[in-house]
C-alpha cells in the first residue's frame, strides 16, 4: 500500500514534479509521459509526494497512480 503522501497525490502534483524532475539514473523499465517528456514512473511519483526514495511504494503502484490520472505509461518504451 502506498504511503499516505503518495495516496494524497493529485494530477497537478505530478505535472509540477515533472516540470522540475532531475533524473540522474538510467531510464527504468516503467516510465510515464508527462507533458511530452518520458520520465521514470516510480521516482516521479515519489518526488511528487515528497517522500524518500526508500518509500514502500513500488513501480506497479506508481504506474497505477499515473494511469489513474490519465498519463500514458510505458514498459521498456512500449505503451501499455
Amino acid at each position: 500500500m502506498p504511503s499516505p503522501n503518495v495516496a494524497a497525490l493529485t494530477r497537478k502534483d505530478i505535472i509540477d514534479a515533472a516540470r522540475n524532475f532531475k533524473g540522474t539514473r538510467r531510464m527504468p523499465k516503467w516510465t510515464a509521459i508527462v507533458e511530452g517528456k518520458e520520465l521514470p514512473a516510480r521516482p516521479l511519483v515519489l518526488d511528487a509526494a515528497g517522500v524518500a526514495p526508500n518509500d514502500t511504494t513500488n513501480s506497479h503502484q506508481a504506474v497505477a497512480i499515473l494511469k489513474d490520472f490519465g498519463f500514458e505509461t510505458r514498459y521498456e518504451g512500449k505503451s501499455v
